[in-house]
């Protein structure tokens, strides 16, 4: 579970259409996922903030754009065994490697793939 701090900023972050619950999520099992690789929680929460799109000043527009259509992707995660196996194996190497969140590049590829099974039509997937 995210800190009262970031579920608060998750909660401000959600895109039209977007429940609170699939994005916590989203975020949790991003975190456990990168968890052997990070001790420090903080700082991994940090990284996940800002790949995940929760509020952060310094996003370019487009990537925002692309997360939170890639996020509503997932729609109905937090209750579909399916769709949760479907995140899971979503997530690239990178995503879970990245040690400090300024080194996020701004490229939602480089820590996701498509999903085929979810037919998503990211039109800004770069």
């Amino acid at each position: 579970m995210p800190t009262n701090h970031t579920a608060g900023l998750i909660e401000t972050s959600l895109a039209e259409g977007e429940i609170l619950s699939d994005f916590v999520y989203l975020f949790d099992a991003l975190m456990f996922l990168r968890r052997p690789y990070h001790e420090d929680i903080v700082r991994s929460e940090g990284v996940v903030r800002k790949i995940m799109c929760v509020i952060t000043p310094d996003k370019p527009p487009k990537y925002t754009r692309a997360m939170r259509e890639y996020r509503l992707g997932f729609a109905g995660v937090s209750t579909d065994p399916g769709l949760q196996a479907e995140f899971v194996n979503c997530v690239r190497h990178a995503a879970l490697s990245l040690s400090d969140p300024e080194f996020v590049v701004w490229r939602p590829s480089l820590y996701f793939f498509r999903s085929r099974t979810l037919h998503l039509d990211l039109q800004e997937w770069f």
